[in-house]
């Protein structure tokens, strides 16, 4: 994953990039958000040529309506603060054409993980998400799967819940 987003890397990386992607928004693990501004501000910080008020009209989508988008992102709970996080790369101008997720449901209640979910699937670019929640990972509708076993990188099916 440090790879494809251009970070140094501790260990021998077990594939190699051929190419890059302009725009890539990355999701990680440990969400880090500057307490002191707005949700709205956060996100139009990633898009900051988008009009506010189309910025609001799709924070709605991640359930921040009306005066809640004005809201402190230091008073939010952990799964606002991910949503928050969720729409400042997937709403980001210009848009990513790849979303890179570290262990995106370690945190989340399963309604997040629903929410997530919904926004992930009406995402129109390429995935590359990290993940040992097979629930998760089979609601999203892969269609690849490489998995790395033995320091090796290999294609696995994919699965699909019953």
């Amino acid at each position: 994953m440090r790879e494809v987003l251009g970070l140094p890397t501790r260990v021998e990386p077990v594939a190699r990039l051929v190419g890059r992607i302009d725009e890539v928004g990355h999701l990680p693990q440990r969400i880090e958000l500057d307490d002191d501004l707005t949700i709205l501000e956060t996100v139009r910080a990633a898009a900051p040529t988008v009009p506010p008020q189309q910025v609001r009209a799709s924070l709605a989508r991640f359930l921040f309506r009306g005066a809640l988008a004005e809201r402190r992102v230091a008073g939010l709970s952990g799964g606002e603060r991910f949503r928050v996080a969720l729409a400042r790369v997937l709403l980001a101008d210009p848009a990513p054409q790849l979303v890179v997720l570290d262990e995106p449901t370690n945190s989340l209640d399963v309604d997040s993980v629903d929410q997530l979910i919904d926004a992930l699937s009406a995402y129109e670019g390429a995935l590359l998400v990290v993940s040992h929640d097979e629930d998760f990972l089979c609601r999203l509708g892969l269609t690849r799967r490489w998995e790395i076993r033995d320091g090796r990188l290999g294609e696995t099916p994919v699965t699909a819940l019953p």
